[in-house]
């Protein structure tokens, strides 16, 4: 019994020990001849405020989605160091270049965007297009980019006053590709509290990727607001889909019908509770016989028309079809 009142003490060494372990372990440090562990830390993303001029990068510390204080936002926030925040998506999603070197997320781990801002990119996630172009890995892994709650992350082709020029090319261009070849269909991309505005897709899913969009918003992309097609798998829920092919300054071609969803080859779309709506062409556009869509809890409003193709209305969310 004298010593009862040290066994609480012990207990907290014991911890403290066990916790300087794991820290060291997840610092991939070598201890005691174990390995070095990397500990899959998820990547953070700044926002920005297009301010005072469009295209700044340096900003009053704390100002304008600078998350860490440090008075760098955008593309200069992306070589600053080792410190896994990145002012961009491109470059977060990468493997990161400069002090940066090896902490981007390297296309197989989570991108948060932790303060509210509008990116101006292009992103391309997956296998190498076929046609080269320096984007994608050879092996990727599973991929999230999602903004925190409260954040609010445009992705848009639009960047009023743009110093590059870049806004026609931009629009002519997909927001996101995603293309997972047959081989790496074990592996899943989700995209969550995000809206992608203004390019010719919002969001064009091809191969054999499997992709979950939850919460998001797209809107004013020309040709389509999401395009799945070959032997994609999507899943979208809790969204909106609106406004495709409805876009002011580099207007849509008249081959561009603005469905708000198009789906194509075998793929497999599941929509649930979301609304697509105000499309200037099909809120959902089945152009294959083999496609199959399945939608549960979705509302179509003013499309021009709701649905083109098989569409299957599910009596219950756990019919899969």
């Amino acid at each position: 019994m004298k010593n009862s009142h040290l066994k609480p003490a012990g207990r907290a060494v014991r911890l403290s020990i066990f916790s300087l372990l794991a820290a060291l372990l997840l610092a991939g440090t070598t201890f005691w001849g174990i390995p070095k562990v990397e500990a899959n830390h998820p990547v953070l993303v700044e926002g920005n405020c297009d301010s005072p001029v469009p295209g700044t990068t340096l900003v009053a510390p704390g100002t304008c989605g600078d998350f860490d204080g440090d008075g760098r936002i955008g593309t200069a926030e992306d070589t600053d160091g080792a410190d896994r925040i990145f002012g961009t998506l491109r470059a977060a999603l990468g493997t990161g270049t400069g002090a940066a070197s090896g902490t981007g997320a390297n296309f197989n781990g989570k991108i948060i965007i932790v303060t509210s801002g509008r990116f101006y990119e292009l992103l391309y996630i997956g296998n190498p297009p076929p046609n080269g172009g320096g984007a994608g890995t050879a092996n990727p892994g599973n991929v999230t980019i999602e903004a925190a709650p409260g954040v609010e992350a445009n992705l848009d082709a639009v960047f009023q006053g743009d110093p590059t020029s870049g806004n026609n090319a931009r629009q002519d261009r997909p927001g996101i590709i995603i293309n997972y070849l047959p081989a790496f269909s074990d592996r899943v991309v989700t995209l969550r509290n995000l809206t992608i505005r203004n390019y010719l897709v919002g969001v064009d899913i091809l191969s054999s990727s499997r992709v979950n969009i939850d919460n998001c918003r797209f809107e004013n992309n020309a040709r389509s607001n999401i395009r799945v097609r070959d032997g994609s798998m999507v899943v979208v829920t809790n969204s909106q889909v609106q406004s495709a092919g409805f876009r002011i300054g580099t207007l849509p071609a008249p081959g561009e019908p603005g469905d708000g969803i198009q789906v194509s080859s075998v793929a497999k779309l599941r929509v649930a509770d979301t609304t697509i709506s105000h499309n200037k062409g099909a809120g959902i556009n089945n152009e294959a016989p083999a496609a199959n869509v399945v939608l549960f809890k979705v509302s179509t409003y003013f499309n021009t028309p709701d649905f083109v193709g098989s569409v299957t209305i599910a009596p219950d969310p756990n019919h899969s079809f």
